[in-house]
């Protein structure tokens, strides 16, 4: 009980220069959006995109595939690092899907809904917001304060 206490007052003391203005560092939501020179594989494999949405700076979608789990799956987050300069700023990714079968290879044909998060921070700094973040394949895009 006394180190519990102990620790609190050393964690009460440390922040007597803490105000309300400073920056709280925000805990990252998932694997950081990549940004590229050239997005090379523009299709990968084939998703149907549910639902997207974003909270703060963390971009949630949830889709569907075909295949016998969702254990073999990777989802990545690219974009090509362009910002429209209009008001709200226009910014744009992609999602690349591998469902971890090569081409050609079967696989089982259950539908399987799975959610991947992704953290847009490194790439949606204060200067670019607000913005209307646009995911391809979704007709309606996002807008981010």
């Amino acid at each position: 009980m006394k180190s519990l206490m102990l620790f609190a007052l050393i964690l009460g003391l440390s922040c007597t220069s803490c105000g309300e203005d400073d920056a709280i560092p925000r805990l990252a939501c998932g694997p950081d959006i990549k940004i590229v020179d050239v997005i090379v594989d523009p299709t990968g494999d084939d998703f149907q995109l549910l639902e997207a949405r974003i909270t703060d700076l963390c971009l949630q979608v949830t889709i569907e595939a075909t295949g016998c789990s969702s254990q073999g799956w990777r989802m990545e987050l690219h974009t090509l690092g362009e910002v429209a300069e209009s008001q709200p700023t226009q910014t744009s990714a992609r999602l690349i899907f591998d469902d971890g079968v090569p081409a050609g290879d079967f696989t089982c044909q259950a539908q399987i809904v799975e959610t991947y998060t992704f953290d847009l921070s490194p790439y949606l700094t204060p200067q670019t917001l607000p913005t209307r973040f646009s995911l391809d394949g979704s007709d309606a895009p996002l807008d981010i304060e």
